[in-house]
Order: structure tokens, then sequence, then C-alpha cells
């Protein structure tokens, strides 16, 4: 990943609000739930069912989209489609609220990228490779003087 990647990553991800979600690009589906409410729960649609196929979520930089197939594959159905749900509260406007909070929290997980190292941690590993090679020349130089000291020449 190249550093203008990083930037447009880093961007993205400080500019992302729940608002920014499209909604018109999200399946929506609301069923009965489970959980406290009473009758309320046998009457009414209250769960969220949310989903996306990630593939075509333009609107996700790459690596979001990536790390969403990998970390959270759990989610990501065999159509490619993330699920995502909520019952936690007792009206469907709440759900739903709910549902795009978790999406908003779980998409800029995805955008956090891997801190670079500084210049003395590279220092540090340029040094220990070196010492590793080092070892690995002055072991093969040992284990060749060891042979060619067996070795029996012709002139004898």
């Amino acid at each position: 990943m190249t550093l203008k990647d990083r930037e447009k990553i880093e961007n993205w991800a400080k500019n992302f609000t729940k608002d920014s979600i499209p909604k018109g690009l999200l399946t929506l589906n609301f069923v009965r739930a489970s959980g406290p409410g009473g009758q309320n729960v046998n009457k009414v649609n209250t769960k969220v069912d949310m989903r996306f196929v990630v593939d075509e979520a333009m609107w996700l930089p790459e690596y979001v989209r990536d790390r969403l197939h990998t970390e959270e594959s759990n989610r990501v159905n065999k159509n490619g489609e993330y699920v995502l749900t909520s019952d936690r509260k007792r009206t469907q406007m709440a759900n739903l609220d709910d549902c795009m909070e978790k999406l908003h929290e779980i998409l800029l997980k995805m955008a956090e990228l891997p801190k670079l190292p500084d210049a003395e941690t590279l220092e540090r590993l340029e040094r220990i490779k070196k010492a590793g090679n080092n070892r690995r020349k002055v072991s093969k130089q040992f284990q060749s003087q060891k042979k060619s000291s067996r070795r029996v020449s012709r002139d004898d």
C-alpha cells in the first residue's frame, strides 16, 4: 500500500459519518423480534435486518471492502452480502438507528491502518537482519572448511 493510498483511507475515515452511509444502497427488512416488549413483540415487526453487497459498495474504499471479507467473514453470506441485525430496542426506528450506528463503528474499525514503524525500529530490524546474515555466512564457511578438511587430495 502506497502512502497515497494510506492518505486516501485516512481522509475517508476522518470524513465518514453515520449520515454518509447511502441508505438507498442498503436492503432493509423488518421482522418480528424476540426479547423485551410484551405483546408488542408479537404484533410489530421491530427487528431490523440490514444488508449490502460488499463488492458492489463503491462508496467504501477497496481496503475497507477487503477487510470486511477477511475480518468480518462471519457476517458476509455466500452471496457476498454483509448482514447486520438489531433487535435491542422496542421500535423500528430505534433499531434502524442502532444498526446504522453498528455499521458506522464497524466500517471505521475496518478503515484503521496498521501503524508504520518509526526510524529507530527500522534501524534495529536492519541490524538484526545483518547480524543474522553474518551468522549464516560464518556457519556456512565453518561447514565448508570442515568438509574440505575431510577431502583427500590427489597429490597424496
